[in-house]
């Protein structure tokens, strides 16, 4: 199994010493099964992981290869000087943990020993966060809805961009997709009905093997900000065309292009800051935070706020938007007369 599985490893991944011949198949496979397992097992992670995976392995590889070590199998001293001599120079614990995903995940996809198993390494980790400490993630800024109506306010809704940006805004907000969930939306995604609209989505963070959710947008109660209406003024402009329901825009030119992930952070940002507003931690999680941050505050059920994000993990919820917004309301230092 171990030769199938060298599918999943970054491209740059060195083998040569310890690649097995490939196996004999078991009696009663065809030459038809080893290609189908391999697309199973490398459909397992999503591009854009094996990505991420390629390029902090690339980095090992090439640490190893200035300090004349073997990267793979790799000697868990090795990785512990690694791991210390990056944290030295500021890496963020949350880097070091990935930089240890990715090199386990290589060792065990090719069947050789685990070096972040081993107890150096182990002690190694706990005594680096001891030392730098694991601080905290800078998380994006929920955005109101005041803010999102004077983001909207300030899009010049008679051109394509314009019209698409407002409606990306609008239904990120609304919807509170994640990102990428939003930027995966096709034109057959978008289910419309009399009470709003209902987004089919095919694949998520917490739905990787693609059983589908479905989320429902209702009308808006004012014609600026109706996201329902705003994404038809999108159609109208997009066309019908099938393919990505977002897509991107040459000058005034609309193409069938889709957007990328990182798209909806940029425009939101610059629409934010065009607003007048600080654009500091404003990303495209700014809306789906925004979403359960207004929510709450409006005093929805905690019940029916988790059933539109589709958080798996409460706890995650109430700890990221409801606590925050508890603790500002009962702090005592508003009594102090400061």
């Amino acid at each position: 199994m171990t030769h199938f599985m060298n599918c999943t490893l970054p491209t740059s991944t060195t083998l040569d010493r310890i690649r097995p011949e490939p196996p004999a198949l078991p009696a009663g496979l065809t030459e038809t099964d080893p290609a189908r397992i391999t697309r199973a097992i490398a459909a397992a992670k999503s591009e854009t992981t094996r990505g991420v995976y390629a390029q902090v392995w690339g980095h090992w590889e090439r640490w190893c290869a200035h300090r004349g070590t073997i990267a793979l199998p790799a000697d868990p001293l090795a990785l512990s000087a690694y791991l210390t001599e990056r944290a030295e120079h500021g890496k963020a614990i949350s880097t070091l943990d990935m930089s240890c995903t990715v090199i386990r995940h290589v060792h065990r996809m090719t069947g050789t020993d685990d070096p972040v198993a081993s107890e150096a390494v182990r002690q190694v980790r706990r005594g680096l966060v001891r030392t730098y400490g694991a601080a905290p993630r800078r998380l994006a800024r929920p955005l109101t809805v005041e803010e999102i109506r004077q983001i909207v306010a300030g899009i010049d809704r008679t051109t394509p961009i314009g019209i698409r940006d407002a409606a990306i805004i609008l239904l990120g907000y609304a919807s509170a997709l994640r990102r990428a969930e939003l930027v995966a939306l096709t034109l057959a995604d978008v289910e419309h009905k009399p009470a709003g609209l209902l987004l089919h989505i095919r694949r998520s963070k917490m739905d990787q093997e693609g059983h589908g959710e479905t989320v429902a947008v209702a009308h808006g109660q004012h014609a600026a900000t109706d996201p329902v209406a705003a994404l038809n003024a999108w159609r109208a402009v997009r066309g019908e065309a099938p393919g990505a329901l977002f897509t991107r825009i040459w000058g005034n030119r609309v193409s069938l292009e889709p957007l990328t992930g990182h798209v909806p952070s940029r425009m939101l940002r610059a629409r934010a800051e065009a607003a007048g507003l600080d654009g500091t931690r404003i990303t495209a999680h700014s809306l789906r935070a925004g979403h359960a941050t207004a929510a709450a505050l409006a005093g929805v059920p905690l019940n029916r706020i988790a059933a539109q994000t589709r958080h798996k993990d409460l706890g995650v919820l109430v700890n990221r938007y409801i606590r925050p917004l508890e603790a500002l309301a009962t702090t005592s230092s508003k009594d102090l007369g400061l």
